[in-house]
């Protein structure tokens, strides 16, 4: 379970592995206003018992858009996720 494949509702798919980087972009507010900000990259590492599924919901849990270590000129919409599948 060292990979998984995530399946969007436009019917896209996003093959993630150990080792990639998810890189959370979260809201925040600043002296009244909102903005996007870039958050800690999150390394997808392998659990014991649940695979790499454990460090994608960390990425997730704060955020609406994330975007890949590799690929940084895609950006995914969390909200759009149908369902993920580990390998």
């Amino acid at each position: 379970m060292d990979k998984a494949i995530i399946y969007f509702s436009d019917k896209s798919i996003l093959e993630l592995a150990a080792g990639d980087y998810l890189i959370p972009i979260a809201n925040f507010e600043y002296d009244g206003e909102m903005f996007a900000s870039i958050s800690k990259s999150i390394k997808l590492e392998i659990h014991v018992h649940n695979g790499i599924l454990p460090s994608i919901m960390d990425a997730f849990s704060n955020c609406d858009f994330f975007s890949l270590n590799h690929n940084n000129d895609v950006v995914y919409n969390i909200n759009s996720i149908v369902k993920i599948e580990l390998l």
